[in-house]
């Protein structure tokens, strides 16, 4: 009897182990269960405020979801921006993130980074002899693409004649998020560039050290407490 349960049992392992169908099978059951993984369990609690929250809010703005304010909190139009994108990536819209959801958003933060489109050819840069200038080609037939730009441009002349005061401000922002421990005298030195470049890379931006419209957006809330 233990003899024949033995051969049993030593033939179903070689039926799972050689054959295809059988083995497929295993695989897709296993990949199942992962994706059926709770939201809780992918991103944690949702309940008040969580910091993957808040960056899947970056990612979806950035794709151009509308995920409402960046407060890290799972909020009825962050439900809404994520079925959009599920929607968009051929996924079930459930408002709620799996681990299918999850990776789609992984790669969606990928190409965010490599976009050729850099904050810096409308930013702030770092060296205030010159002032910067929106490139003729950036410039499309686009009137609201166009009065944007012209809008950010305006802002980076007005922000260059008072030079000094925006660095403070840039100083005492990133100070109240954590990432700068100097003196906030007004003048970009190297431990004030790289408490930026900390500040972007924490909020998935390109860490260049420029404080371009996105940098200062973010930073500005911290102005605001």
């Amino acid at each position: 009897m233990l003899k024949t349960l033995g051969y049993i049992l030593l033939a179903l392992l070689v039926i799972i182990m050689f054959f295809t169908p059988a083995r497929n099978y295993m695989n897709n059951l296993f990949h199942r269960q992962k994706s059926e993984l709770k939201e809780g369990q992918i991103i944690g609690t949702v309940s008040g405020y969580n910091s993957r929250v808040e960056e899947i809010q970056g990612i979806l703005k950035e794709a151009g979801f509308e995920p409402g304010p960046m407060d890290g909190v799972m909020g009825g139009q962050t439900r809404a921006a994520i079925r959009k994108f599920q929607k968009a990536k051929g996924l079930r819209p459930t408002g709620k993130i799996d681990s299918d959801t999850q990776l789609a958003l992984n790669k969606e933060k990928e190409i965010v980074k490599t976009s050729p489109e850099k904050e810096s050819e409308v930013g702030l840069s770092l060296d205030w002899s010159t002032p910067t200038i929106i490139k003729e080609q950036d410039l499309d037939t686009d009137k609201q693409d166009m009065a944007k730009k012209i809008k950010v441009q305006d802002e980076v002349l007005s922000y260059r004649l008072k030079s000094k005061d925006r660095v403070k401000k840039i100083q005492t922002a990133l100070k109240k998020a954590g990432f700068y421990k100097g003196e906030v005298e007004g003048k970009i030195g190297p431990q004030t560039e790289r408490a930026i470049k900390a500040f972007q890379k924490s909020k998935g931006f390109n860490p260049d050290g420029i404080v371009g419209p996105k940098t200062w957006e973010e930073l500005n809330k911290y102005l605001k407490d």
